[in-house]
């Protein structure tokens, strides 16, 4: 086999070469060990398969620079953030070569290897913050270029509390901020009134769809002000300068589970230069400088998505 070489030193164990135009590697699968050197420490790429979920050999990916993008690694390694040493099985780097993203467990799942096997090996991290001493089980960790955090992913079983431009809340799933540390999205873990321009909405998503925490139902601009929001408990009453009227709720559909079983679907709110915005459609926008707007509350009759059918 010939010999690679890469601005990290020389490789001759590795198959499944693919190059870029440049004649760069792009992405390739390590047989043998091999230490990269990192502004965050020195990784191991993963080289061989364990009893730790993965059965499987994962490749590394290259910039058409040289330099690595993405590398799952053989064993977890302590890379070196502004917030102490974090314990990772997977990393991520943007081109110049900075820490862009760090997964602190990096499981294969499968039939034999699910969800509750890595929560249950995930461990608890305290991350000091502008928002608050967070302490959770973290999916991944998203930094900007200058280090700081950029998002949390958190364990679907984790919530934590947080402060917020609304106040304090629980949140789910995850959250993301400014590059000054400031709040720019979370998703509240239960029914939360936020002040908007329309007036105090409960802002609650039962079914969000975003996996990461960098996008979240609830957003936030930089001074504070909520530029979008879900909601399922409450309703929005339109009023025209023509005089007509119409009304915002949420929706309902049939459950996944049975024919026979409604879901609520939430209400999509957004504010987009001095508008209302409902359900992302460009049809129903309206200028706050012609209409007038009431927050109602919405009488939920439908359940909550279940994807676990019994």
């Amino acid at each position: 086999m010939e010999v690679l070489k890469t601005k990290y030193g020389e490789i001759s164990g590795y198959q499944d070469l693919e190059k870029h135009a440049s004649g760069n590697p792009a992405s390739l699968i390590f047989t043998e060990r091999f230490e990269i050197e990192t502004p965050v420490g020195v990784v191991v790429p993963q080289y061989s398969v364990d009893d730790h979920g993965r059965k499987i050999l994962k490749p590394v990916y290259f910039y058409d620079n040289g330099n690595l993008r993405k590398a799952p690694l053989q064993d977890a390694a302590y890379i070196e953030t502004k917030y102490g040493k974090l314990s990772a099985e997977l990393v991520m780097f943007y081109k110049d070569g900075l820490l862009k993203k760090l997964f602190p467990l990096n499981g294969k799942l499968s039939g034999y290897w699910g969800e509750k096997d890595e929560y249950t090996l995930s461990e608890n991290l305290e991350l000091k913050l502008p928002c608050g001493t967070i302490r959770a089980k973290v999916i991944n960790i998203t930094f900007f270029k200058n280090g700081d955090i950029k998002s949390i992913t958190l364990w679907p079983q984790e919530t934590i509390e947080v402060k917020t431009p609304a106040g304090i809340m629980r949140v789910r799933v995850g959250i993301s901020f400014y590059e000054d540390g400031s709040v720019k999205s979370v998703e509240p873990a239960e029914p939360y009134a936020v002040d908007t321009k329309l007036g105090k909405i409960l802002a609650y998503d039962n079914d969000p769809e975003g996996i990461m925490g960098d996008v979240n139902s609830l957003t936030f601009d930089s001074e504070g002000n909520v530029t979008s929001l879900s909601t399922t408990h409450s309703s929005i009453t339109v009023k025209t300068a023509s005089g007509e009227q119409v009304v915002y709720s949420p929706s309902e559909k049939e459950s996944l589970c049975s024919e026979n079983v409604a879901i609520t679907v939430p209400l999509q709110i957004d504010f987009p230069n001095g508008k209302a915005r409902f359900n992302n459609s460009a049809s129903a926008e309206y200028d706050f400088s012609e209409c007038s707007f009431e927050v109602i509350k919405y009488e939920k009759k439908a359940a909550d998505p279940r994807y676990e059918c019994r």
